[in-house]
């Protein structure tokens, strides 16, 4: 490229910055945003840093020898051996070997029985000439009817649960 030099005679023209009228003076800010890059490229060095330290952790985990069975690496290996053992009859194997390497057992169904005891408070209204006579119509006269509506006005005060009994399906 050519430079071009105009040499004008020195009739009114001044060196110097050439400047219009109205517009602030064109400065250098390099330096103002010389400590925001170095932050950036502070960051940078970390997260570099941090990628690289969950990649080796990533490789640890790929290449180390699983010691136990409840190393959530192997729930998978688990769910699908559990599967196999279910359809192929091998229930007791897989549940010898389960139990023996700590790993997760399988869900089975069972049917268990019990005898449930809830307690409900009943109002029962009766006509009686003595404390005595209305327990005894009370006792008399509560049918299952009155115990199940008292039910669905109050709830219930307590329940107890006795298991009976607990048989594999």
């Amino acid at each position: 490229m050519t430079d071009i030099t105009i040499t004008a005679p020195a009739s009114g023209i001044a060196e110097g910055p050439l400047t219009f009228p109205g517009t602030p003076p064109v400065t250098d800010r390099r330096g103002a945003f010389a400590g925001e890059l170095a932050r950036a490229h502070s960051e940078l060095e970390q997260a570099r840093a941090h990628i690289a330290e969950r990649e080796r952790e990533i490789e640890r985990l790929r290449t180390e020898q699983i010691t136990d069975g409840s190393d959530p690496r192997l729930i998978d290996f688990w769910d699908k051996a559990g599967r196999i053992a279910d359809h192929a009859d091998f229930c007791q194997e897989y549940d010898r070997l389960a139990e023996a390497m700590n790993g997760t057992p399988r869900h089975r169904d069972w049917e268990v029985e019990a005898e449930v005891t809830v307690t409900v408070r009943v109002t029962y209204s009766t006509s009686a000439t003595t404390e005595e006579d209305a327990d005894d119509n009370a006792r008399e006269g509560i049918d299952f009817d009155d115990v199940l509506a008292a039910y669905r006005d109050n709830g219930h005060e307590s329940f107890d649960v006795s298991i009976i009994s607990t048989e594999r399906v």
